[in-house]
């Protein structure tokens, strides 16, 4: 069978509102996954005729893919590369599990969705691949990392090989996680889904989350050396401004005192459910007006990367500063 990938700013992205490059992993695993079954491949462009053409990932069974050839799926392109999130370059995507171990969200694609997870040993295999690649840095885009005695297991054998590589991943908010752990393991940056800090909000989506332990967790994460990454939502219907502004408050607190170091915001969306725009998304970025913020950005420069991420960051910043403030006007 002779198949055609095409990819774009959607192929690894779970909200629609917001078009990113990023690394396609999910398709670039079920590319090969066709490959080594002996069908024709192509990957964005083909030549003759082809039986199919796939635009987004078919959902195949997740535990029998193999990982992806990064050579050959152009991880390296520099669309990639500029991935907000990456501190350290050549950067790329992975994937270790496939759905989200809480699997209750409302709102989330991952509702209901089976969690499956690969061995541990296949991950090393992919890991020890990117390396010899030369990527630096490695983002895992499961839903939720794994937690629990296969993370455990997972950072004590990355210790075990003292391999020298930067690793980040999306985490549940919870406190059964020992970040020092993950931190001697080689993670620098956590991606923690806040959403809320109100918690009539939390108990409506189901998120299964105390808000009084967010800024526990959040604090840990920081104080054991983890860049943490916070992304909430606005818009809900039920919710008043000043909940909104509670959310967003907290997450102020958070950037100017150094506990996260990075965030973003999205709009509420979910099937059947309204979202009312008070403008609170653009607002986010108000926290570079504090001194506060800025004097532990730069007491957090230790190498060039801080410097150069923080430049990258300030751009995105600005982007989207000014794309909140041309849709405010619309």
């Amino acid at each position: 069978m002779r198949i055609a990938y095409f990819t774009n700013e959607y192929s690894q992205q779970r909200q629609r509102e917001k078009p990113v490059y990023i690394y396609p992993v999910l398709m670039a695993m079920e590319a090969e996954y066709y490959r080594q079954k002996g069908h024709q491949v192509f990957w964005n462009g083909y030549k003759g005729q082809v039986d199919r053409i796939i635009l987004t990932p078919e959902g195949l069974p997740f535990l029998k893919l193999p990982a992806p050839d990064r050579l050959w799926t152009k991880a390296f392109d520099p669309k990639y590369q500029k991935y907000g999130n990456y501190k350290y370059h050549p950067a790329t995507h992975m994937q270790v599990a496939d759905g989200c171990w809480h699997g209750k969200c409302s709102f989330c694609v991952e509702n209901k969705k089976e969690y499956c997870v690969r061995s541990i040993d296949d991950v090393m295999k992919e890991i020890a691949d990117c390396r010899r690649l030369g990527f630096k840095e490695i983002f895992d885009d499961s839903g939720t990392f794994p937690i629990g005695n296969w993370l455990d297991q997972f950072c004590r054998t990355i210790i075990d090989q003292d391999w020298k590589i930067k690793l980040g991943c999306n985490m549940r908010i919870t406190k059964d996680i020992n970040f020092s752990l993950m931190k001697d393991a080689g993670f620098r940056m956590i991606l923690f889904g806040v959403e809320s800090i109100n918690q009539k909000t939390l108990d409506r989506l189901n998120k299964g989350v105390k808000a009084d332990d967010i800024e526990t967790v959040i604090r840990d994460a920081a104080r054991s050396g983890l860049d943490a990454h916070l992304s909430f939502m606005h818009g809900y219907g039920w919710e008043s401004y000043n909940e909104e502004c509670n959310t967003l408050g907290f997450v102020h607190k958070m950037l100017k005192k150094g506990y996260a170091k990075t965030a973003q915001v999205s709009l509420y969306q979910e099937e059947g459910q309204d979202s009312v725009d008070r403008g609170i998304g653009g607002r986010l970025y108000h926290v570079c007006r504090f001194p506060e913020f800025w004097f532990n950005k730069i007491k957090d420069f230790k190498e060039w990367e801080d410097f150069l991420y923080m430049i990258k960051g300030i751009r995105s910043g600005l982007a989207n500063s000014r794309k909140n403030l041309h849709n405010s006007r619309r």
